[in-house]
């Protein structure tokens, strides 16, 4: 067999069509994914636990990618009206990952849905509904508006002395936006390092881990026409070599 040079990242991949047929993911993830030297492998999220694990002690990073809601049952709440979604299989194989990669200090990094189940897996709760729970006059889900998915709907505040900062740049910083829910109570090990100008955290970071981010926008979307959005691909993929 050939020895692999190249870092792989393993990334999730849930059945997320409509009819619930295919195997879903963006096509961005994994270009940026390649741009930056990584391998990416794509795990069906209905591996048992045992077959996920082998492939996890094969990788040598994570991605946790965007997609629909996480049960709040995980964070002791009932289903808000919008909350919508839920897959059972991929919040299993999510949570997982996340306390494997944390426990075993391997890279990964989260992005929107990816955030969040971060956020759950390691004991944090979730804002199920930003319109009706914490209303303002930004709006987060710019899907729900017909928002591009490579424009910027927002600025961030991305703190200073942070990993992030490192990467992307401290200050303000221009951020696409398709997520109606977000962070409510950072679990414990993480530090929120960006929020939106409304308050609502837009990035967390565990420090002293070789490298775990997550964010809540989606950077794989402007990371062909912004640097800065594909250092973070790149950060993952050095972290993992």
């Amino acid at each position: 067999m050939y020895a692999m040079s190249k870092p792989v990242i393993l990334v999730p991949i849930p059945v997320q069509d409509a009819e619930q047929r295919r195997y879903q993911l963006g096509k961005h993830y994994v270009n940026s994914l390649i741009a930056c030297g990584a391998i990416p492998v794509l795990a069906p999220v209905l591996l048992d636990d045992a077959s996920l694990r082998g492939l996890y002690e094969r990788a040598d990073g994570v991605l946790l990618t965007g997609g629909d809601d996480v049960d709040p049952a995980l964070f002791g709440e009932a289903p808000h009206a919008k909350t919508s979604g839920i897959d059972a299989d991929r919040d299993r194989a999510e949570s997982a990952l996340t306390r494997w990669a944390v426990a075993d200090d391997k890279p990964m990094l989260g992005i929107c849905r990816g955030i969040q189940v971060m956020n759950v897996a390691l004991g944090g709760s979730l804002i199920q509904d930003i319109p009706s729970q914490a209303p303002s006059d930004l709006v987060h889900p710019g899907h729900w508006v017909g928002a591009r998915r490579d424009e910027v709907h927002h600025t961030v505040c991305i703190e200073a002395n942070t990993r992030l900062a490192g990467i992307v740049g401290f200050g303000d910083v221009g951020v696409n936006s398709f997520h109606h829910q977000s962070i409510k109570r950072a679990a414990q090990p993480f530090r929120i390092t960006a929020r939106a100008p409304d308050g609502i955290v837009e990035a967390v970071e565990i420090a002293g881990h070789a490298f775990c981010v997550g964010v809540q926008w989606h950077p794989e979307e402007m990371a062909a026409n912004r640097a800065d959005m594909m250092r973070l691909f790149q950060a993952l993929t050095d972290a993992s070599a």
